[in-house]
C-alpha cells in the first residue's frame, strides 16, 4: 500500500468517525429538546450545507 492510499484510508476512517460524533451529538439534542430525529438531521443537513457555500 502507497503512502497516499494509506493517508487516504487514514482520513476516509476520521471522517466516518466524524460523521459518527455529529450524529451522536444530533440524538442528544433530539432527547434533550424532544424534537424528531429526522427534523434535526434535517436541520443540520440545511446548515451544513449553507456553511459549505459560505466558507
Amino acid at each position: 500500500m502507497s503512502d497516499e492510499s494509506a493517508l487516504y484510508k487514514k482520513a476516509i476512517k476520521r471522517i466516518d468517525e466524524l460523521v459518527e460524533e455529529v450524529i451522536q451529538t444530533c440524538d442528544e439534542v433530539t432527547d434533550e429538546n424532544h424534537y424528531e430525529r429526522q427534523w434535526v438531521l434535517e436541520r443540520f443537513r440545511e446548515r451544513f450545507n449553507k456553511a459549505k457555500r459560505t466558507k
